[in-house]
């Protein structure tokens, strides 16, 4: 098994050497950082990936550096932080649709999540230049990027994909949609790109999140350069909250296949 691994790991090193890495950043709470069972996935995605590559950080738990994309970088609040998990989150199903949509991708997934965070508090940007005002998930993620940037060589930022706003749902109507239009520009100047690419991914329909699917929706139709992926027919696994493993599954490709159309349309 050891040589196994060893094996997939040199084979993404050879295969990206010399090329310039395409990185997508998987941001948000719990249905990005993923609750779907490992036991559920089907054969063809268990395997670790021979191309594509994964960094996690979810303090405190983190994987070993860069690794070949796999399920089990998924970390539940109040766990212990034991990594790989028995849990996934829709990287694994995005990162082999991109792919197959964009074949010249040498692609390498910034996994930056965490179960139960808000936008409001913890994904808060905060001022320019100061991260005692941000929000401890905005902090880690640059703190992630300070790391796992340096290691791929010559890179190029593709796009972020975001899953958040469960915890948001008691704010005031219009006020999710305030912050996010916030979040993106800042997000976008700060990772100095002022046009990479943005996936909203919507949250569940449990009866009390009107206000964040709209906001969500009105932020993917006026600002550039993002989507709006609906999770319409999903279905979860706890009292609405929590996509199922082929939730995830299907929002991953969801999510990859708006991503793909707007790398190939330039928008």
């Amino acid at each position: 098994m050891r040589h196994l691994v060893l094996l997939l790991l040199t084979t993404i090193i050879t295969l990206h050497a010399g090329e310039t890495v395409d990185v997508v950043l998987l941001i948000g709470q719990s249905n990005m950082d993923g609750r779907g069972k490992n036991s559920d996935l089907p054969a063809e995605l268990s395997a670790p990936s021979p191309t594509i590559r994964l960094f996690y950080r979810n303090p405190p738990a983190a994987s070993d550096g860069w690794v070949a994309l796999a399920p089990g970088y998924s970390l539940a609040p109040n766990t212990k932080p034991i990594i790989p998990s028995a849990t996934f989150g829709p990287e694994i199903s995005f990162g082999p649709t991109l792919v197959a949509a964009i074949p010249t991708l040498h692609l390498a997934l910034i996994k930056a999540s965490k179960g139960g965070t808000s936008l409001e508090k913890d994904w808060k940007p905060g001022e320019p230049g100061k991260p005692d005002t941000q929000g401890p998930c905005y902090r880690n993620l640059f703190d992630t990027l300070k790391v796992a940037l340096p290691a791929l060589g010559a890179h190029r930022l593709r796009g972020a994909v975001w899953h958040q706003g469960e915890s948001d749902a008691g704010l005031p109507e219009g006020e999710y949609q305030k912050l996010l239009t916030t979040f993106i520009p800042r997000l976008r100047a700060d990772l100095g790109v002022a046009d990479l690419p943005f996936v909203i991914g919507e949250v569940y329909d449990n009866g009390k999140r009107n206000a964040v699917r709209a906001g969500q929706k009105a932020v993917a139709a006026v600002v550039p350069h993002a989507a709006f992926v609906p999770c319409d027919g999903i279905k979860t696994w706890d009292n609405g909250t929590h996509f199922d493993a082929a939730g995830q599954l299907e929002l991953g490709r969801r999510y990859a296949t708006a991503l793909a159309g707007m790398l190939k349309s330039g928008k």
